[in-house]
């Protein structure tokens, strides 16, 4: 059986892309805050808090993002969830969710709408890492 890893999120940004290069590869990051759905009342209570998603993109899609995106844009966002971990300056180990995006796209009506850039991956090369 094929696994499955993708994540599909509208939301606000709660804070301004930052840019960074890792090597000679664009790097941005940006907090997504998602309210809950509504619409079945067994799910959540009307008082749920607001879930905020680390989003991570890489090469064009950061770039795009970067001069595309401010803080407070309504954009979808899809990708799959990675988590990893690292130990942090007193050596204690600590454990990062993220949203990897491959696909972004504003949807704010007083912009302009559209994709602001897909990042197509080519995992070919990881097919030798599999162990069977």
């Amino acid at each position: 059986m094929a696994n499955l890893n993708r994540i599909i999120l509208i939301g606000r940004l709660a804070s301004d892309v930052e840019l960074r290069q890792a090597g000679e590869i664009a790097l941005a990051k940006f907090r997504l805050a998602v309210n809950p759905a509504q619409t079945l009342s067994f799910e959540r209570s009307s008082t749920a808090q607001t879930d905020f998603f680390d989003i991570v993109a890489w090469r064009r899609l950061a770039d795009a993002c970067s001069k595309r995106l401010k803080n407070g844009s309504l954009v979808l966002v899809e990708g799959s969830v990675q988590i990893r971990t690292f130990e942090d300056q007193v050596g204690q180990k600590r454990w990062v969710t993220e949203v990897i995006a491959s696909e972004v796209t504003l949807l704010d009506g007083s912009k302009a709408q559209g994709p602001v850039a897909k990042e197509t991956v080519d995992d070919s090369d990881l097919v030798s890492d599999l162990p069977f």
